[in-house]
């Protein structure tokens, strides 16, 4: 019986040529996106669960020491120390932090891209990243490295590497190593990123601190740990004796947290997750709306078949049974599709959401059972529509020859486009925020390049290099700085009567400090080797009510403000700006180098060969501002590349239900299309007849999803202290462009069927 309705299914999804595509190609587009929505949510979400201790494993954060009302995840090496030898409900503990400006020789080449880790010899006693060659526990051996695959085989072009010296240099020492094992990737996701790990006693003056996990002994009570260590007044920390609170975070929970802004870190804003399973809820939405609809549809071709059937005794079961079949067969064929192309998309996916996502992740038991499950439900939801459907109508009315009627769902329609063209406003709204982001003033000068001494005894050197830039004609103006207002900025803490205390920013700068930044003084006069005191900026003056600032000492110091400079962005948009101190300094250990209004790529080269005439030995290093204020924007990014994708899926997939149903219209409407024009209808009284219908069901699409992606975006935007306004012209780009899309799709076969011969239409019946 199976065998036979297969057969007959097949001759019948031939037939129909143009739902089978549809629905398949619709399917397609549904699952492969489920597949790495799905599959990425599922990665995201068991992020660490490969550790076997991850529920004993909990990572240590303490109070803003500045005021914020974040956490930190730096703690200072001492409080490991202090922690081991206190409280007996720690096992272990382990610090990481990493080690900058190196440089690795083998033999035959040298490398400098290497993320290194500083760590304790208890790393792999709390985490379980695979060793595929040698011993882990020998990463607490002085003079030994552990080193990742993917290194091994770009040094070497073998992954068995163990016993092999390398020679690690720094500014100030060079040490040479043995490779004592090398890890691989987990197949599930980390919020560590190494590329090798060392024992901090290889370069201990470079151990300060860093981001600290405790393994407590099974049986331990969370709280009464954390109790514990808040009211132990000899708690060392950044302020002082008994003055940091500290928290105690579950490893499940590391990759989540904002407070982790380490360069080893990988994080996620938790946020995006939860847009992601909603992304995920519509797209698979949409997909199935278009499949049940088409199906219908199909089935209503076929309404005397089933008449037939129904007359000859089939039961509820046989007829159960024969759709099922039926939708199994489309579920089958477009999943199997839809597995290919997912294989060959994985490479993009992973490029445009910066994971690490590989072809064996999707064989996995959690996947393949949410997959599997959401498959069922696609196809159980279909049948179970499709059979009480066909078994409430009598037998007489399928078989009626009059019976053209063709009906779909009009509710779930309108919410197909309700959900497009909201994440078209959603669209809309994000390009003009990171547009607005990338272009608008800051309040200094964008086109910045900052290069920063190899070490800080190298620092007395910038001086003669800013000379020698001084003479390319490419480049405006140099400063001999400590930074730049985006990022590596000094904040430091002044304590006020009171037990108040703020924290500004500190800058110092040479004379060409503010002419390189182009900052605007807005009163007093820039301070100099002769004129001793500081600039401050307006944002200080208003917090402090400074009434007149000049003259006036700088709150909890001794310095005297002898100039004002307008307000400028520090950090990001989405911070206010803090209040800010620069000092004049001749010395520095960065170069801000103002290169406006030239090319960045021809400019580079000319720069690198100054660095070398000055540094020999070192490799030639930079960073550009504009850049690295758009890394700020790491998160939004994200969040843009999400809706920008699926409000492009959610169209294409809406666009080709619409298609079909207004074909299915069409073929329903022949005989009357072709009496109206002989009755004296012109073709645009037909195009109107035709798309009446699916444009009022759009139009009252667009009146619900304004508020909703009004209300949205109003939410996203809230989250930046400087920000573009949400204009009429957001919503009207949107609608005019979804219902253009929609225009366009409907257009296919309107246009076709107005311009047909109306003897003919009548005819074809």
């Amino acid at each position: 019986m199976v065998l036979h309705n297969l057969k007959f299914v097949l001759r019948s999804l031939w037939i129909q040529k143009l739902y089978t595509f549809i629905i398949l190609l619709s399917l397609v587009v549904g699952f492969v996106c489920s597949n790495l929505l799905i599959s990425f949510l599922v990665y995201e979400t068991n992020t660490d669960s490969f550790h076997s201790k991850k529920d004993r494993i909990f990572q240590i954060f303490s109070n803003d020491p500045f005021g914020g009302t974040g956490k930190i995840a730096y703690v200072p090496d001492y409080f490991y120390d202090y922690l081991t030898s206190n409280y007996p409900e720690i096992e272990n503990v382990c610090q990481l932090n990493n080690l900058d400006g190196i440089t690795i020789k083998t033999d035959k080449s040298e490398f400098q891209d290497f993320d290194i880790l500083l760590t304790d010899s208890s790393f792999f006693s709390f985490f379980d990243f695979p060793v595929i060659h040698g011993r882990a526990s020998d990463v607490s051996k002085a003079g030994s490295i552990v080193i990742s695959k993917e290194k091994a085989l770009v040094m070497f072009s073998t992954e068995d590497v163990v016993g092999k010296v390398i020679t690690l240099t720094t500014a100030d020492t060079t040490q040479q190593v043995i490779i004592s094992a090398v890890v691989d990737k987990p197949v599930e996701n980390s919020h560590l990123s190494f590329d090798a790990l060392l024992h901090h006693s290889v370069f201990p003056k470079k151990r300060n601190g860093g981001a600290s996990y405790v393994l407590l002994n099974t049986g331990t009570n969370l709280e009464d740990l954390k109790t514990k260590i808040n009211q132990d007044s000899q708690r060392p920390g950044l302020l002082g004796a008994g003055k940091m609170e500290y928290y105690l975070s579950p490893l499940s929970d590391s990759y989540f947290s904002s407070d982790n802004k380490m360069k080893f870190m990988h994080t996620r804003n938790p946020m995006f997750i939860t847009v992601g399973y909603i992304v995920c809820g519509l797209v698979l939405f949409i997909a199935s709306f278009n499949f049940i609809n088409l199906f219908l549809l199909f089935w209503q071709n076929r309404r005397k078949e089933i008449g037939i059937k129904k007359t000859l005794g089939i039961s509820p079961g046989g007829l159960f049974g024969f759709s099922l079949v039926e939708a199994g067969v489309y579920i089958f064929i477009s999943y199997a599709l839809a597995l290919v192309v997912t294989g060959l998309l994985i490479p993009v996916f992973n490029s445009v959401f910066e994971t690490h996502l590989s072809p064996k992740y999707f064989l996995t038991i959690k996947v393949v059972s949410l997959i599997g499950g959401v498959l069922f439900l696609s196809g159980a939801l279909v049948v179970i529509i499709a059979v009480a459907k066909q078994w409430s109508m009598k037998p007489i009315s399928l078989m009626k020859k009059d019976n053209t009627k063709v009906s779909f769902n009009r509710l779930l329609f309108t919410i197909q486009f309700v959900i497009s063209i909201t994440l078209t406003i959603c669209s809309v709204t994000i390009i003009q925020q990171m547009n607005y982001m990338e272009s608008a003033p800051l309040g200094f000068n964008r086109s910045i390049i900052q290069l920063n001494a190899p070490d800080q005894k190298f620092s007395k050197l910038l001086p003669v290099l800013k000379q020698e830039l001084l003479q390319l004609p490419a480049i405006n103006s140099v400063s001999v700085s400590s930074g730049n207002p985006i990022s590596g900025n000094m904040i430091v803490r002044y304590d006020l009567d009171g037990d108040k205390f703020y924290t500004p920013y500190i800058f110092e700068g040479d004379a060409d400090f503010i002419k390189t930044l182009d900052l605007t003084l807005v009163a007093g006069e820039l301070p100099s080797e002769t004129k001793r005191g500081k600039l401050v900026n307006q944002k200080l003056v208003q917090q402090f009510n400074l009434k007149e600032p000049i003259g006036s000492l700088v709150p909890g110091t001794k310095d005297v403000i002898v100039g004002v400079v307008q307000d400028f962005t520090c950090g990001s948009f989405k911070m206010e700006i803090p209040p800010v101190i620069i000092s004049f300094k001749q010395s520095g250990n960065a170069l801000l180098i103002d290169y406006k209004g030239n090319d960045l790529a021809q400019l580079l080269p000319q720069i690198q060969t100054e660095w070398l005439a000055v540094f020999p030995d070192y490799v030639f290093t930079y960073k550009v501002i504009q850049e690295d204020l758009m890394k700020k924007y790491k998160e939004d990014t994200f969040f843009y590349r999400i809706i920008i994708t699926f409000a492009i899926v959610s169209m294409v997939l809406s666009c080709f239900g619409l298609f079909a149903l207004s074909w299915a219209v069409i073929q329903s409407r022949t005989k009357e299309m072709g009496i109206r024009k002989v009755l004296g209808a012109t073709a645009v009284d037909v195009l109107h007849l035709l798309t009446l219908t699916f444009t009022k069901r759009i139009l009252i699409a667009f009146l619900l999803a304004a508020p909703v992606g009004y209300y949205l975006m109003n939410e996203w935007l809230a989250r930046f202290a400087n920000r573009i306004e949400l204009s009429a012209w957001v919503f009207i780009i949107a609608g005019v462009g979804v219902i253009a899309v929609a225009f366009v799709t409907l257009s296919f076969q309107t246009i076709k069927a107005t311009m047909t011969n109306p003897v003919d239409e009548i005819r074809s019946e």
